[in-house]
């Protein structure tokens, strides 16, 4: 997959394209039906699939107090995309030079890629203050002759699918809700951190990876059932996410993977974790014997029913 980062960058392929255009800062359900809906294009045309998205959210270049937690980092993006059979990704940063295009600049921009085809979201917002829609872009596609397929939203029960959606219920621990949305499990990835050990002590040893600078979406303090990703391998486990009100000596959240069946050294070592469901929430006990128990009680819960 080619990687575009840079308007500047912008050059025709070897053969025309079919670009789907969007934010896809969660690659949800909705998100995949507009990228689907350019595979089936491209290859109806045997063009090329290219996304054209952003290397950051938009609010957090219009107001960055606003700007929300991301759901994927851009690797992990970038990985699934390929994995999607993407050809080219036009990723570049949302920016004053971006931020000023009008509509029709913006269309004319892209046109150096020599795209056959635009794929978007009926909501899809473009140009200087977001003042393109798809009825612009429709004109601007009956004027340039290329082809414009729009995607109505898509929706899950009563409710349209949506990042600022998923991102409530991760916050909220509904991480079994935010999956169906998703169409996999959340995941957090990071390297493993020196702890206290403590969970040795009582038998459930656990691998810590520090919350504070990962700008992702954190779920709600509790207990998960996990599934934990290490070298290539997938393990069951479960996970705390919070402050360890038992001892009371964390100062940030953090969170703490017990990896089922597993007892290798992986300090420093990176760990993907994958929220499968919330179990409980966070439990102060009177003593580390108490909190052995419940712990037990967790561990039977995540490994027979999930």
């Amino acid at each position: 997959m080619e990687i575009i980062s840079k308007l500047s960058q912008l050059h025709k392929f070897s053969k025309p394209c079919v670009i789907a255009l969007g934010t896809f800062d969660g690659l949800h359900k909705g998100h995949l039906d507009i990228i689907e809906a350019a595979r089936a294009e491209a290859q109806k045309q045997d063009a090329m699939l290219a996304v054209f998205t952003f290397q950051n959210h938009p609010a957090s270049f219009i107001n960055p107090r606003l700007a929300p937690p991301a759901l994927l980092s851009l690797k992990e993006r970038q990985i699934a995309l390929a994995h999607l059979g993407v050809d080219v990704l036009i990723e570049v940063p949302f920016d004053e030079e971006l931020c000023s295009l009008t509509p029709e600049e913006f269309v004319e921009k892209l046109s150096q890629v020599g795209f056959s085809c635009l794929v978007i979201g009926e909501n899809f917002t473009y140009g200087y203050k977001g003042s393109g829609n798809k009825e612009s872009l429709a004109r601007s596609a009956d004027a340039r002759g290329f082809k414009l397929i729009t995607r109505s939203l898509v929706t899950e029960e009563t409710s349209t699918v949506s990042s600022t959606l998923i991102r409530k219920q991760i916050t909220s621990g509904e991480v079994a809700e935010a999956a169906k949305l998703l169409q996999r499990n959340y995941t957090l990835t990071g390297k493993v951190a020196h702890g206290q050990a403590r969970g040795r002590t009582i038998d459930f040893p656990t691998a810590n990876l520090e919350l504070v600078d990962m700008h992702l979406a954190i779920p709600a303090v509790g207990v998960y059932a996990v599934n934990v990703e290490v070298g290539g391998k997938i393990y069951q486990g479960m996970a705390n996410i919070g402050d360890n009100p038992t001892f009371g000596d964390v100062q940030n959240k953090r969170l703490e993977v017990n990896i089922f069946d597993f007892h290798e050294d992986i300090y420093e070592q990176e760990i993907t974790v994958a929220f499968v469901k919330r179990i409980r929430g966070e439990i102060k006990f009177a003593s580390a014997e108490e909190l052995k128990k419940q712990l037990e009680k967790d561990k039977n819960i995540c490994f027979h029913k999930f």
